[in-house]
């Protein structure tokens, strides 16, 4: 029995065994005629693919990383594009900013009836030669409107290169842009990954954490992260770098993929989630404007892993912010347990003063190297003469090819977890990890929101997955297609079929965030992919309940009140909590606008929000509406 998917059916019987057999469609009453009913026509998919998209296309340059770093796992050149959003010329609707690989710019796109157009002649084209990694839209001259912040970053530039500083560009409040002066950033040049911001002093500007991604020619050794306090005053723009003296550990955190502010612990101050590569996810507790490392003590120390991004919401109805983390999956070459570990060494282990890298996995309890004779030999020709056979570098434990003397001396790094799953709170920021099902873990997951999608008042989840850009031995990771997840309310997703959702994304995807593109007030997605056009979904299916969107309005500083932490309440006394965030997931930054869920006889009954000083509301909103705004102080 074959049931296309547009709802045919077609029966057959007495097949022949040893046998190719081509079933080809036929009418749309498949069968003798009257054999059987029509078939019932399916529902409309959640999402359905727009054209907004179309000019967005994200295009990479041609760089050699593993001429650089014969033995590097993954190419660090091919990591974007970033993907931002927000209203830059104050229309109403959200723009968009698309990060570009060096030699070919970003570019900002205006939302056009539901449409991005290019904006040209941008300053942005000044700056083609770098690689944009972090973007972020944040109001940096207190002055009300969008200013864009970009992240330096690659891995085809020279350390200290001029394309590895970052940019900021300042908004006339119409969306026109100019390059902020050379004073108002302090002098930096890493390869940086992402950029998130939110008032961690409480004093009503936007502060960044810029994260350290790779120093070129030196993976995996600890790049700089930066604590950038915004000290802006009228007509002056000036972040400085605080990060020593207010964030102690902070700079040399390690391979930083992803970081989310966000109150982890409840005590009303955003505390700062960092994701790394070959690391924890680290949590530094805000003390009042001080930033400590409280990994330890929050359970997440052990997470070793390769993460990739990091969003959160409450999940379980508890009240506080549970988080989704994204990692590298279980269906690549790859295999590592807490109790045996991937790991990667880096040392000089030819006696020539140059560091190499060594890849390594446990087979039973032995350790053993993972790449071949061919490629080690190239790199480190001393192997040549110590192991004649391909069989004999086979057979070799990994401390008979590099002796236990140089494996000592080497910096070690190791994985234990490469599941993506949920960080589950209770609620003092002390952490449970929980894979999330298996489909999940099919290939390398990037992007990752968590939204409202039918309606029932439950958090649902969305991520998007693939990297075509490992060594060559290991081959595409493409087993992906994006995965939609519908949250239970305890903290547990079940994964939505793509017939269901809509969303397939099967290329290389990177960044993820959602925005209204078209004005309905529902929630739709941009994906950006590496080396491709972005792809675009719009909400179109029928859900279980209805959604109400909630937009903050703060001051001059911090016009969309990021950091602030909303409660929707439900006349059953459900409550739905979340938090405004200025960048999250993977490098990406979406709409400031919150949705939530109204189940099916429910309706609502009070909106309380606890706003980035502290300060805290309540209010009765009209029923009838589909986007509550709420001013502070209103």
């Amino acid at each position: 029995v074959v049931q296309w998917p547009g709802g045919g059916v077609q029966s057959y019987a007495d097949f022949a065994a040893d046998r190719l057999y081509t079933i080809t469609q036929g009418w749309q009453d498949a069968g003798p005629a009257g054999s059987r009913p029509p078939a019932e026509q399916p529902p409309l998919p959640l999402y359905g693919p727009s054209l907004a998209t179309g000019d967005v296309i994200h295009r990479e340059n041609a760089y050699d990383d593993f001429a650089r770093q014969p033995l590097l796992p993954n190419k660090l050149s091919r990591l974007g594009p970033a993907l931002a959003v927000g209203d830059v010329n104050g229309d109403g609707r959200e723009d968009l900013f698309a990060g570009g690989a060096a030699g070919a710019p970003g570019r900002l796109f205006l939302n056009k009836s539901g449409r991005y157009v290019g904006v040209e002649g941008s300053p942005l084209e000044g700056d083609r030669a770098a690689e944009d990694m972090g973007a972020l839209f944040l109001d940096a001259d207190r002055d009300g409107d969008l200013d864009l912040y970009v992240a330096g970053g690659g891995y085809e530039f020279e350390e200290d290169a001029d394309e590895l500083r970052d940019r900021l560009y300042l908004n006339d409040g119409k969306g026109n842009f100019q390059q902020a002066p050379e004073t108002a950033l302090p002098e930096a040049r890493d390869s940086g990954s992402c950029v998130v911001a939110c008032d961690f002093d409480r004093d009503g500007d936007l502060d960044l954490f810029v994260g350290g991604r790779v120093i070129p020619g030196r993976y995996p050794l600890s790049p700089n992260s930066r604590l950038l306090r915004n000290d802006s005053t009228p007509g002056t723009v000036r972040f400085a770098d605080v990060t020593d003296s207010l964030a102690p550990g902070l700079r040399e955190s390690g391979l930083v993929t992803g970081a989310l502010w966000s109150d982890a612990d409840h005590d009303g101050w955003p505390d700062l989630l960092v994701a790394h590569e070959w690391g924890p996810i680290k949590v530094y507790r805000n003390a009042e404007g001080t930033l400590q490392d409280r990994t330890a003590e929050s359970g997440t120390g052990e997470l070793l892993g390769w993460w990739n991004g990091i969003t959160g919401r409450d999940l379980d109805g508890d009240g506080d912010i549970d988080y989704v983390v994204t990692n590298f999956g279980l269906n690549t070459k790859y295999h590592a347990t807490p109790g045996k570990p991937a790991r990667l060494y880096y040392g000089d282990f030819d006696g020539s003063g140059k560091p190499r890298l060594v890849e390594a996995e446990y087979e039973g309890e032995t350790l053993f190297p993972i790449r071949g004779k061919s490629c080690s030999t190239a790199a480190m020709p001393h192997l040549a003469n110590k192991f004649g056979s391909f069989r004999a570098f086979a057979m070799a434990e990994l401390q008979e090819i590099y002796t236990p003397q140089c494996l000592e001396d080497s910096h070690t790094f190791e994985a234990k977890v490469l599941e993506s799953g949920v960080l589950l709170n209770d609620g003092a920021g002390h952490f449970r990890f929980q894979p999330l099902p298996r489909i999940a873990q099919i290939s390398p997951a990037f992007g990752v929101k968590l939204t409202e999608l039918n309606g029932d008042g439950h958090p649902d989840l969305y991520l998007v997955q693939n990297f075509f850009s490992p060594q060559i031995e290991t081959g595409r990771m493409d087993g992906g297609v994006s995965q939609a997840f519908l949250g239970k309310g305890d903290g547990r997703f079940v994964p939505l079929e793509p017939s269901r959702s809509g969303l397939v994304v099967p290329g290389d995807a990177m960044s993820l965030v959602v925005t209204d593109l078209d004005g309905d007030r529902r929630p739709d997605f941009v994906v950006g992919i590496n080396d491709d056009q972005a792809l675009a979904f719009r909400q179109q299916g029928e859900r279980h309940g209805g959604t109400v969107q909630v937009r903050l309005q703060g001051a001059p500083g911090n016009p969309t009140a990021v950091g602030a932490r909303v409660g929707v309440v439900l006349e059953d006394g459900h409550r739905q909590t979340a938090e405004v965030y200025a960048g999250d997931g993977y490098l990406g930054q979406s709409s400031p606008v919150l949705t939530f869920g109204i189940p099916p006889g429910e309706s609502l009954r009070q909106i309380d929000v606890r706003w980035p000083d502290g300060s805290e509301s309540t209010s009765t909103p009209d029923p009838s509406q589909k986007i509550i705004e709420i001013r502070k102080g209103s």
